[in-house]
């Protein structure tokens, strides 16, 4: 009795493993079908990643090239470019006066100081005269002086030789 009951049990042991053993290939199973399932979808999602992938990159190109042929994009670019022409032609014309400006005042300037080196030059000539003239005016005064001293020395020489004689 022993045996059998330890028959039994081992049946029914045996009996549970078989139906724990069945109910895990039906798990299998599912899970398989699941994986298999995950498997195609997880090929068509990354068939997607990559078209969506390059349907990004053809998108940011197409918004990078987008400025480049935008006709509004365009004509402000153009506006903007006539407006730092018409800026840049200012300054110039700015520039060009500020330099016919500065050349004048340069001719001025020098023809100034032509005028003034002749006129320094006519006052060092006419100073050397007056230095000469005031020598000469000097030594005239000198002699003019020697002169009334020698005449009238010579008055005194005159008038003691009529005393002598009379």
């Amino acid at each position: 009795m022993f045996l059998q009951q330890e028959n039994d049990e081992l049946r029914e042991t045996l009996a549970k493993k078989q139906q724990l053993n069945e109910s895990l290939r039906s798990d299998l199973a599912t899970l398989q079908t699941k994986f298999d399932t995950l498997t195609l979808q997880k090929a068509d999602l990354e068939a997607r990643l990559e078209q969506t992938v390059a349907e990004n990159t053809n998108l940011r190109q197409t918004i990078a090239s987008a400025p480049q042929s935008d006709p509004v994009f365009l004509q402000g670019e153009v506006t903007r470019l006539t407006k730092a022409l018409e800026n840049k032609n200012k300054d110039f014309t700015y520039l060009a006066s500020r330099y016919q400006d500065a050349s004048a005042a340069a001719s001025e300037s020098a023809a100034e100081i032509a005028q003034l080196k002749e006129e320094m030059e006519h006052l060092r000539r006419r100073l050397e005269m007056d230095v000469k003239a005031v020598t000469w005016e000097a030594e005239r005064k000198t002699l003019i002086e020697k002169i009334k001293e020698l005449e009238g020395r010579c008055k005194l020489l005159e008038d003691r030789d009529r005393r002598a004689k009379d």
